[in-house]
């Protein structure tokens, strides 16, 4: 894998030749998300301890204080792992955590960049870790750099079925109604060498390894996600044979006119 640097975006070229990238968040928005998320989890412990009602200042005080960390920990991780890659001040604010391949963020990596989390709050209110993301191209902070994850920016999500007739000519549209298929958005700005791409992998699926098969078609997809401005959530393979063949009844609409 070789990473390209640039402006505020993350480049990745696999070694398939493949590539697609992320705009990568910066300091203000994930401070942002941190609020929100530090907000609801004292609120959460404000509850517990309500509920509870600790004796200040007794042994079992100064054990939950100290569990609360843990806890703090755990939430961060919960959400990241099944909320994939956000928690809520992360969805409210529309970022998410990722693996530096671009991958979704595993379990450990997550484990990881929040048990350091501890480090990057010291001395004051995440005063290391924002010392770090200063200097860091990517933003990312000493928990990010260990775990090997940036935040980035979420990509729109749509469905197929709510995706609506392409703005470029209504016989298009036409030329799809036949097939019961929304026109896929701003699918004219793919180039005929992706759409080589995705063609040999289409004919030559049926004779690849099956986690192969699968991996190939997902970074397929994320490259065409990157061209279109969007990404659709679902079967990363269905939606490659979608888009081959819209953009094959494109161009027979184009070589018509």
């Amino acid at each position: 894998m070789i990473e390209n640097r640039y402006s505020d975006r993350y480049i990745v070229d696999t070694p398939e030749n493949i590539e697609f990238g992320y705009d990568v968040a910066g300091i203000g928005v994930r401070f942002l998300a941190a609020l929100v998320d530090s907000a609801l989890f004292s609120f959460i412990m404000y509850i517990i301890f309500r509920l509870v009602d600790f004796d200040i200042g007794s042994s079992v005080f100064r054990v939950f204080l100290i569990g609360s960390t843990l806890l703090q920990c755990a939430y961060y991780i919960a959400f990241e792992r099944f909320w994939n890659g956000q928690t809520p001040g992360k969805r409210l604010l529309g970022i998410r955590v990722v693996q530096e391949a671009g991958r979704p963020v595993t379990l450990i990596a997550s484990v990881i960049r929040n048990f350091i989390r501890l480090i990057d709050f010291f001395p004051l209110l995440y005063g290391t870790g924002t010392l770090a993301m200063f200097v860091d191209k990517r933003s990312r902070r000493i928990g990010d750099l260990a775990a090997g994850t940036l935040v980035v920016r979420d990509r729109q999500r749509v469905t197929l079925d709510s995706l609506l007739a392409g703005t470029r000519s209504g016989r298009v549209a036409n030329a799809l109604a036949g097939n019961n298929t929304s026109l896929l958005p701003n699918i004219e700005a793919l180039q005929p060498h992706d759409m080589d791409v995705v063609q040999d992998f289409l004919l030559r699926r049926s004779t690849l390894a099956p986690d192969r098969r699968t991996r190939i078609a997902s970074q397929l997809a994320y490259a065409l996600f990157g061209r279109l401005g969007y990404s659709v959530p679902g079967d990363a393979e269905l939606f490659l044979q979608q888009v081959s063949d819209q953009y094959v009844i494109i161009q027979g609409q184009s070589l018509s006119q």
